[in-house]
């Protein structure tokens, strides 16, 4: 009987510890994923491609700029809440214009922008990408009038022209600073930093900043900062209006890269951003910008500080092409690692990164994403990103895609 009884209760802790780890893998395997929908963009504004112009209202809806390669770019309206999309912008329509190949307005490359009375802003970019002459497609680079700038008052669905920004030059990025009622562009090639007053209806050109950014940041005091030459952060001050190049000092460990995605944090004191190809998330302290004692000099310095990426099995850095500030405060974007597109989040007060898991489409599990090229945060705190392409298996077709669990700025897992 003795025996019996302690044959019994060794069957019974074996019982449960196979129960436990049953769970426990079952866990594990259940948050390797993180889930989102799909929400394919209609197939008569593009041919399969976009870039980071996406942005949410004040109205609530998500405003998407679309890639149609050697034809008219899209603007695009999805509600969310009926999850049906209308064409705001047809860009060749509005223009009137008829060119083809690298003539043609065929991007909304930009990030769609938003002012303080809900009116939504968008430039248009020129013909294919690298701009490579392609003769076989009937393109050239000579005939290209310039990037427009269009504006939309959902309230009144009324859409303007505001004309070209540079002649024969695209916008490849842009910004506002809502408070002051200034857009922010940046023409490609040549990349010149123009300022458009919103109030006046005035267009200035400063010149070259040395590279055409496809994100900025723009702090409290309306300084606009972003990327240009290798090791160098360039910065726009109102209060003077100038530019400003900023040597970065790197603290922390790996190589500089510079930035590809950049966000202002919730509290103005920091620059959140991440590099194609990086290892590292970066946090630039703004309160760490110097300046040359130097009469007229423009030159600076500022410090970057480096911060592991890190998640399950080792993974590491790969592309980062997608990113935004959560409503939480924390840093969510994308890193793609051998076509694996993985949702991650840094956490500043934490100095730490956050895998969130392996995106995956919750209505469509046989697609594969890749890469995201733009994000938008709702009100609520949830986070929409726009896929281009796919990754291994079937192709995901050009859409944007929804994460329902992060308004709460839970954790799923992390390493």
């Amino acid at each position: 009987m003795r025996l019996k009884n302690i044959y019994g209760r060794i069957m019974g802790v074996l019982f449960f510890s196979l129960v436990f780890l049953i769970c426990c893998f079952s866990e594990e395997r259940k948050q390797n994923f993180i889930e989102c929908e799909m929400f394919p963009i209609p197939d008569y504004a593009h041919n399969g491609s976009g870039y980071t112009a996406i942005e949410v209202g004040l109205d609530g809806n998500i405003y998407v700029g679309t890639a149609n390669y050697g034809s008219s770019a899209h603007l695009v309206r999805f509600n969310p809440r009926t999850q049906k999309w209308d064409d705001i912008i047809d860009a060749h329509k509005i223009t009137r214009e008829t060119g083809t190949g690298l003539d043609s307005q065929s991007k909304f490359h930009a990030k769609i922008l938003v002012d303080s009375d809900g009116v939504i802003w968008a430039a248009t970019k020129q013909g294919n990408e690298n701009f490579i002459d392609r003769p076989e497609f009937g393109e050239s680079s000579t005939g290209y009038p310039g990037g427009h700038l269009f504006s939309f008052n959902p309230k009144t669905n009324i859409v303007i022209d505001h004309g070209i920004l540079r002649k024969q030059e695209g916008i490849m990025g842009g910004s506002i600073d809502k408070k002051r009622r200034k857009i922010y562009y940046w023409s490609d090639p040549k990349q010149h930093f123009l300022i458009y007053d919103i109030n006046k209806g005035t267009l200035r050109d400063l010149g070259t900043t040395g590279g055409s950014p496809r994100y900025t940041a723009i702090d409290n005091y309306g300084r606009v900062f972003g990327t240009g030459r290798a090791g160098i952060i360039w910065m726009y001050d109102p209060l003077i209006d100038s530019l400003y190049d900023l040597s970065v000092k790197l603290e922390g460990p790996g190589e500089y890269k510079d930035p590809y995605v950049m966000v202002i944090s919730k509290d103005n004191k920091k620059i959140f951003a991440c590099a194609i190809g990086g290892d590292y998330v970066m946090e630039f302290d703004l309160s760490s910008i110097e300046f040359s004692n130097k009469k007229n000099d423009t030159n600076g310095s500022i410090i970057c500080r480096h911060y592991a990426i890190s998640g399950p099995d080792g993974l590491k850095g790969g592309d980062q092409h997608a990113g935004v500030l959560g409503k939480d405060g924390c840093f969510y974007y994308t890193n793609v690692v051998d076509k694996t597109p993985y949702l991650m989040r840094y956490n500043s007060d934490r100095k730490k990164t956050e895998c969130l898991g392996i995106i995956r489409v919750k209505n469509h599990p046989d697609l594969n994403p890749l890469y995201a090229q733009g994000a938008c945060v709702l009100s609520d705190g949830t986070i929409y990103m726009k896929f281009i392409s796919a990754g291994g298996g079937k192709m995901m077709p050009y859409s944007i895609v929804r994460f329902n669990k992060l308004s709460a700025g839970k954790t799923l897992w992390r390493q």
